[in-house]
């Protein structure tokens, strides 16, 4: 009986420490820059585990919309089959349906073919060329079944699939269907996501007042990010925002071949990091972002460590902090 107590005892220690462990790991988070397809955005009070498994979700399993089978009828152009197929797949498709659409193969409404309403979207292209100028086949030209699942316009007049000479012709259909970045790219939304921590930046006022103003404009000049300016009215060095760049060492070694080492002092946050991330167009950056929370929610509640009302609850401060890119969209 004892031997079971010290059991149980030491279960409750380890779920304890697990959740202390946890909890720590949550971030809170604040918004910094955003437009359609760009994300900005700060995570304070974490570590680089979390923000690299945040990463990996956003760019391989928040299911987008894409192109999956394409069935070619007439194609006369000077692009193959193959690479006519290749561009269409990579068309990005707005993909805000996805969360409501089935994976193929779990179909339930067609049992897991593939091909019903629920679970694809039909695409048709119809283009000939009947003058002798060149006929540009874009994007545009696309026929979808579901006015909800468009190629994403650029506002570039769509993206060029194809180039049509007089007398040329292109008819096919295309299958779109649900999936993620982790089964193929062409369904990750995302283009390209990063992160740094951000430097933490002290000037030596005394030391920097040695300097005259053309050695300070020499100095300031000395830094990629431009992280710092001179201050028109008292000509003083400032930080111009001290906790949206990433830590450089050049301008410290400035600092040392002009004879002023310990001019200014700058080390990396250790538990706060700046994170953009942009995407294809098939969905915005920050439903990219609230999507990836969700499932990294999720993928924690599946692993039953601990009671789902207590990870609801740890979760709710990174959404409140996110909250208000739900309201914007």
């Amino acid at each position: 009986m004892k031997r079971e107590e010290t059991e149980i005892r030491r279960e409750k220690e380890r779920n304890k420490e697990m959740e202390r462990d946890f909890d720590f790991l949550l971030p809170h988070g604040r918004i910094l820059e955003r437009q359609n397809r760009f994300l900005k955005f700060e995570l304070r009070g974490t570590n680089e585990t979390f923000v690299r498994v945040l990463k990996r979700i956003m760019i391989s399993e928040v299911p987008t919309i894409a192109i999956d089978l394409v069935f070619i009828d007439t194609n006369s152009s000077v692009l193959e089959d193959r690479f006519l197929t290749r561009r269409l797949t990579l068309v990005p498709l707005t993909s805000h349906r996805a969360t409501s659409m089935y994976y193929p193969s779990e179909c339930p409404n067609c049992n897991g073919k593939g091909y019903c309403h629920r679970c694809s979207v039909v695409f048709r292209l119809s283009a000939k060329c009947v003058t002798n100028q060149t006929l540009d086949v874009t994007s545009n030209d696309l026929v979808s079944s579901d006015p909800a699942v468009v190629p994403f316009d650029f506002g570039s007049g769509g993206t060029v699939i194809v180039k049509l000479g007089q007398g040329e012709e292109v008819k096919l259909k295309a299958i779109a269907r649900k999936g993620i970045g982790e089964v193929k790219g062409k369904w990750s939304p995302v283009t390209s996501a990063s992160y740094f921590r951000p430097a933490e930046v002290r000037i030596n006022e005394e030391l920097m007042e040695t300097l005259t103003l053309e050695q300070k404009k020499d100095w300031v000049a000395s830094c990629p990010a431009n992280m710092f300016q001179i201050d028109p009215r008292t000509q003083k060095v400032v930080v111009s925002d001290p906790e949206v760049y990433p830590y450089d060492e050049k301008v410290i070694w400035k600092a040392e071949a002009m004879g002023k080492p310990g001019l200014v002092e700058m080390c990396e946050k250790k538990d706060s990091f700046i994170f953009t991330v942009e995407t294809t167009g098939a969905l915005k950056a920050s439903q990219v972002l609230m999507k990836a929370i969700q499932i990294l929610k999720q993928n924690v509640i599946s692993m039953h460590l601990m009671d789902d009302k207590y990870i609801d609850g740890l979760f709710a401060g990174l959404v409140s902090d996110m909250q208000e890119l739900v309201i914007i969209d």
